[in-house]
């Protein structure tokens, strides 16, 4: 009887062990499918993005457009050269957002020192048919490099709106410094 009992009570344990294993891995698969779930919707709203982006850039005729989360460089042709510009480490602050503006110079020369305009705002309507709301600017300067290609961070303020709100970022008017 004691043989019999001992192997039943094995037979059940193992039989509780198996059912929670498979618990454990249902529980790992269903938190595998929500981490994916919720990459494959960042990566199409970073789509969604990329594309007004693109869309706004290629209508403009007055500077360059950034979306805030796009992560998407933009190119802009001025008075300095080609620029490859993007938008890093957006986060809200007390007065708005804050950002940094990152300016690549394409060629093999290093950047002058140049000033330049952003403006951010709010878009409403389409990407076809838009209207830019709560318009601001500030003037901005950067030094000129010394090393090539070059590579020019700048610390912007964006004030009155928050990430969230934050519709562009428009750079224009790039110019070098007066000497």
């Amino acid at each position: 009887m004691t043989r019999r009992y001992l192997k039943l009570a094995i037979a059940g344990c193992l039989f509780t062990l198996t059912a929670c294993a498979q618990q454990s891995e249902i529980r790992q698969m269903h938190q595998s499918v929500s981490t994916l779930s919720q990459e494959m919707t960042q990566l199409n709203q970073q789509t969604i993005k990329i594309t007004q982006q693109n869309a706004l850039n290629a209508k403009s005729s007055s500077g360059v457009y950034l979306l805030p989360g796009a992560n998407t460089p933009a190119r802009l042709n001025s008075q300095i050269g080609t620029l490859k510009m993007s938008l890093v480490n957006v986060a809200a602050n007390a007065n708005g957002t804050r950002a940094t503006l990152r300016i690549k110079g394409e060629s093999n020369d290093p950047l002058p020192a140049f000033s330049g305009t952003v403006e951010w705002g709010q878009i409403q309507g389409t990407t076809e048919n838009y209207q830019e709301v709560n318009v601001k600017n500030q003037l901005f300067t950067a030094p000129a490099s010394v090393l090539a290609p070059s590579d020019v961070d700048i610390p912007l303020q964006l004030s009155g709106l928050t990430p969230e709100q934050l519709g562009f970022i428009r750079i224009h008017d790039i110019q070098p410094a007066a000497q």
